[in-house]
């Protein structure tokens, strides 16, 4: 364990994140070798901070904002990518980051709680382990392989998501291997997303930017397609 702790220490300072160390979020640490202009959480915090600068009442277009989220996404030789929409990348021998995969992050929207299994906890294939709340409703995923929890990253109650990475994991490359979702599967797992949105903007009412009631404006894609069928589309992502 204090191999781990050493290994965490010795790369933190160096890892941070412009948008950590202007002390704009509480915990990012880079995952893209500070390349800012093809780093998706760099294009989500700018969009955050123009959006704040961008009077009320201004056109939202969600399935568009979405889409344009989507093609920033290209697969990542240096990733592990797992069952379940869930990522990883190895930070030292048998210990990983463990994420989300930008895919369904992509879907995801008014996030207001993630619950986590405690640190030290084990976790064994198929369990569920993380609890997913909105306005929407909650949607659970279950681990890929048996692996170990060993701390959580950063506060995501406090922001959710807008990190790909979560907990910090111990598990074996046996494990891992066995919970790993191979190029042709994310590529199934990608134009079956991207089928989605096409089905989305195909369906969608011409209502204008407001909601069928009159008055509030559509800011997240649930508000738009309805709870109901926004869980389908989560789930079915998960499955």
């Amino acid at each position: 364990m204090s191999n781990i702790k050493e290994c965490k220490c010795n790369s933190y300072e160096m890892l941070k994140c412009i948008w950590m160390t202007s002390q704009v979020v509480e915990y990012k640490l880079c995952d893209n070798k500070f390349d800012c202009e093809k780093c998706l959480f760099d294009q989500v915090m700018r969009n955050l901070v123009d959006e704040k600068d961008t009077p009320a009442g201004g056109t939202t277009d969600v399935v568009s904002s979405i889409s344009e989220k989507f093609r920033s996404i290209k697969y990542d030789n240096s990733i592990i990518y797992l069952k379940n929409n869930l990522i990883a990348r190895e930070i030292c021998p048998r210990t990983f980051y463990l994420g989300m995969n930008p895919i369904l992050n992509c879907f995801l929207d008014a996030v207001n709680s993630v619950v986590i299994h405690e640190s030290g906890k084990n976790i064994f294939t198929n369990e569920r382990f993380i609890n997913i709340s909105g306005d929407w409703g909650t949607v659970s995923l279950s681990a890929p392989m048996n692996f170990l929890i060993y701390d959580k990253v950063g506060e995501p109650c406090d922001i959710p998501f807008r990190s790909n990475w979560f907990a910090i994991i111990g598990g074996v490359h046996k494990e891992i291997s066995g919970g790993r979702l191979h190029r042709g599967e994310w590529d199934k797992l990608h134009g079956k997303a991207l089928t989605i949105l096409e089905e989305i903007k195909s369906d969608a009412p011409k209502v204008g930017d407001t909601m069928m009631d009159g008055g509030s404006s559509i800011k997240f894609l649930h508000q738009l397609i309805g709870s109901e069928r926004y869980l389908n589309i989560i789930n079915s992502l998960n499955s």
